[in-house]
């Protein structure tokens, strides 16, 4: 029966999938058609992401639920909304600030404040997370050489889940982690052979203990931190368009599938936490100078190579005046103690070993140029500097970029 499940599973991502490149294509085509207008007077388009976790009950319906039509008619003028189910490119998009709007779970929120946008309106309140474990592991300590079920890489849960694993004193390359797309699939593999320990909602836990009763033990419970969705506005967005998307979230019902309303927020305090979860990197690195950006243009103008690691979509996008794209393909884990065997970074080997280099990606949450700039050090490199503040930090000190 579970590889029945599995199969249909598949099945149906795939068609989520599918069908949510057919929107996404449309959406840009009319990207580019209400952007042609603007040009002619017809006004400014409003660019909104909307970003759902693929684990959450009803995210396959997101792409036939969400509509522009309503925040339109608040604005009076052109929208396009743009669906997606790859919180790895949400977290992406909400470092550079391309889109105006953006309404995502609170790791994607927390990111996109740290970033030049506010938060104006929230859809739940408060939850915790907690990881479970079989009742033979005594603590966090005891998951080592243990395998651990996450959902997606890059959902809130796993992103809780590797911090209470990280902070009960074990990095996560002592366990063996399973990603799969499903949060409650977790706690219905426990007492199996496969798989030991899992994250979950508290209160999802509870009633899953009510009906399997001495199956599982909580080994670390994490602070209280924003449930449901956040909406967050460009800083340098018209007053006009934070009005209407205001307007458009606190009014209009079940924008997102399980989400009957919104309401308006403005205190981003509980986002502190979130944004503490692992998701940053560490503010040194050792034998690697940490510099600002107006540092890194000094260094570039004494000789020093400018090395953008992100990916070619992004370099092409927007990068650092004389920036060179050599890309830092990663796998590892987000930790100090990663393993670096598992990435590949094959361009840096042609880079010259005698020249100051400066690496750089798309800012504290980045772990690709903090890896590369330990990898070159590693590699015999004389002078390797980081700046951690990356693209997002170049742009915000106004410093010249391409194209």
């Amino acid at each position: 029966m579970s590889g029945l499940m599995a199969l249909q599973g598949a099945k149906w991502g795939a068609m989520v999938k599918s069908l949510l490149g057919v929107w996404t294509a449309a959406a840009l085509a009319l990207l580019t058609a209400y952007s042609a207008s603007a040009a002619t007077g017809g006004g400014a388009t409003a660019r909104v992401l909307v970003a759902m976790d693929p684990a959450d009950e009803g995210a396959g319906l997101l792409p036939i639920m969400v509509s522009s039509r309503e925040l339109s008619g608040f604005l009076s003028g052109p929208v396009v909304i743009l669906p997606s189910l790859d919180l790895r490119d949400a977290m992406r998009a909400s470092r550079t600030q391309e889109n105006d709007v953006i309404v995502a779970p609170a790791h994607v929120t927390a990111s996109a404040i740290a970033h030049g946008y506010e938060l104006v309106a929230v859809s739940g309140g408060e939850e915790r997370y907690v990881l479970v474990g079989e009742t033979d592991i005594t603590n966090v300590a005891g998951l080592k050489d243990r395998t651990v079920y996450f959902p997606l890489e890059d959902s809130l849960r796993s992103y809780v889940g590797r911090s209470l694993i990280t902070s009960g004193g074990i990095p996560l390359r002592a366990v063996r982690v399973r990603y799969a797309e499903s949060s409650i699939a977790g706690l219905m593999s426990l007492g199996g052979q496969r798989v030991q320990a899992t994250v979950a909602e508290e209160g999802e836990w509870k009633k899953w203990e009510e009906a399997n009763p001495g199956k599982s033990k909580v080994l670390a419970t994490s602070r209280g931190l924003p449930a449901g969705f956040g909406v967050t506005v460009r800083t340098s967005a018209t007053p006009a368009l934070k009005k209407a998307v205001l307007q458009w979230v606190t009014t209009t019902p079940n924008i997102l599938p399980g989400v009957r309303r919104f309401r308006a927020a403005a205190n981003a305090g509980p986002f502190d936490y979130v944004a503490s979860l692992g998701i940053f990197t560490p503010n040194e690195l050792d034998g690697v100078k940490r510099v600002t950006a107006a540092q890194a243009l000094e260094l570039a103008s004494r000789g020093a190579q400018l090395i953008d690691v992100r990916t070619e979509r992004e370099f092409n996008a927007r990068h650092a005046r004389g920036a060179v794209l050599v890309p830092y393909a990663e796998k590892s884990y987000k930790e100090p103690q990663f393993d670096g065997a598992l990435d590949a970074f094959a361009g840096l080997s042609k880079l010259d070993k005698d020249r100051p280099i400066v690496f750089m990606c798309n800012g504290p949450e980045c772990w690709k140029s903090y890896k590369a700039s330990h990898a070159a050090h590693a590699s015999g490199f004389r002078d390797v500097y980081w700046l951690r503040g990356g693209v997002p930090e170049w742009v915000r000190s106004e410093l010249p970029t391409e194209p």
